[in-house]
């Protein structure tokens, strides 16, 4: 017999904070509003309005507009402005070898920018090292963004961070990072204690996924998914609106889908058979392997592969279409099991292809999946940082939900 769970209930002060936020997001969807507009749009009462509305203009979120709206008979009603510019929140992509943050407005406008390249500790490291020392570039970068936002634009009000693996939501405890050799690092309490600001950990995959949620590409759309081919290869998941994280936050570790019996004799470790294939350090190797006269970075390798590729060179040609065949049983597998509206791919391979995978993969499935997921490519490190921008926002609002 299952544990009792004890029944989740609401304080004064928690309804509180769910009626700011929703005032603020309906301040943010429709500009100035009356406190009777707002009562209506927001669905609270009057009195409750005029009530939060002096509680957010006491913390700077929202301002009185000196001009009124115009009446209908009567003093005229004055117009209640949401100050995006009052506070800022912090958002941050962290890569094996290079971290970016951005110091963004309460509206998600990104006012400053800055980033660190790493190298970070290999896997033949002591396993004792300290949390500090592996955390020690993050830490850097996010002390910068905040002495900068302290000086130009207001205190930081929330930190969101995202880290290529699986983190568990509530804890920020990063389960499994294996690109970052992160091993169950508490790295959402260690910020909360550093910084004394409302802080989320959240995968990578999982913040260009709600990016992609909120962006035209996805209006109407409730269930999608993000693929993120990179070091590693993961997708964020979103049904019915919401974001699905699994158990442990381990779901949409694609990089781990196994690919044929032997995987079943060999225990979990830092590359899966997805991503031996399709991976970045994976698709380096293979341009290697193919003798395809390329040079320069990883990303200008990539470039050139399909530079050749558009030229006609025969090595190029076959090995785009292994790497093409590869990516669409990946979004074939994909969409067999949750049947998504839009899948949004991100990544070296897609960001260099200049467009041309999207369409190879939809003929590689046209007619044999049940479902044929609408495809568009995102700049997967740009999304992420909107995403925890986004993120960071609601954090700062004070959002708080009631989940089972």
């Amino acid at each position: 017999m299952p544990p009792s769970r004890t029944p989740a209930t609401a304080t004064t002060q928690t309804v509180a904070q769910v009626n700011q936020t929703v005032l603020l997001e309906v301040l943010r969807r429709h500009g100035t509003l009356s406190r009777q507009r707002l009562a209506a749009e927001s669905g609270l009462s009057t009195a409750t309005v005029h009530r939060l509305v002096e509680v957010l203009r006491a913390e700077g979120l929202v301002e009185v507009e000196t001009e009124r709206a115009p009446s209908s008979g009567g003093r005229p009603p004055q117009l209640i402005r949401y100050n995006a510019r009052a506070q800022t929140v912090l958002a941050i992509a962290v890569r094996p070898r290079r971290i970016v943050g951005v110091v963004a407005a309460l509206d998600g406008t990104v006012l400053h920018e800055a980033e660190h390249h790493w190298v970070f500790p290999g896997p033949d490291r002591p396993r004792e090292i300290a949390s500090d020392e592996l955390t020690g570039p993050l830490l850097a970068l996010v002390d910068g963004l905040r002495d900068w936002a302290g000086r130009h634009a207001g205190a930081p009000r929330a930190l969101v961070v995202g880290v290529p693996g699986a983190v568990r939501d509530r804890t920020g405890l990063v389960e499994f990072a294996p690109a970052l050799d992160w091993p169950g690092l508490r790295l959402g309490v260690l910020l909360q204690e550093r910084y004394g600001v409302p802080v989320a950990v959240e995968s990578n995959v999982n913040l260009v996924a709600l990016a992609v949620r909120e962006s035209p590409a996805a209006a109407g759309v409730g269930d999608l998914a993000a693929v993120v081919v990179g070091i590693e290869v993961g997708a964020g998941i979103v049904l019915d609106g919401r974001l699905h994280r699994g158990r442990l936050g381990a779901a949409g570790a694609l990089g781990h889908l196994m690919a044929g019996h032997a995987a079943l004799d060999r225990p979990l470790g830092r590359t899966g058979d997805t991503q031996a294939r399709i991976g970045d350090h994976a698709v380096d190797r293979r341009i290697t392997e193919a003798g395809l006269t390329v040079s320069g970075t990883p990303a200008e390798r990539v470039a050139g592969l399909f530079r050749l590729g558009r030229e006609g060179d025969p090595a190029a040609v076959r090995l785009i279409g292994e790497l093409t065949d590869d990516l669409a049983l990946l979004v074939a597998n994909l969409s067999t099991v949750l049947a998504p509206e839009l899948i949004a791919l991100g990544g070296r391979l897609f960001w260099e292809s200049g467009g041309e995978l999207p369409a190879a993969i939809e003929s590689r499935l046209q007619g044999r999946v049940p479902v044929l997921p609408r495809l568009v490519v995102v700049h997967s490190t740009t999304t992420e940082l909107v995403g925890a921008a986004a993120a960071a926002v609601r954090l700062a609002d004070g959002a708080t939900f009631i989940t089972r």
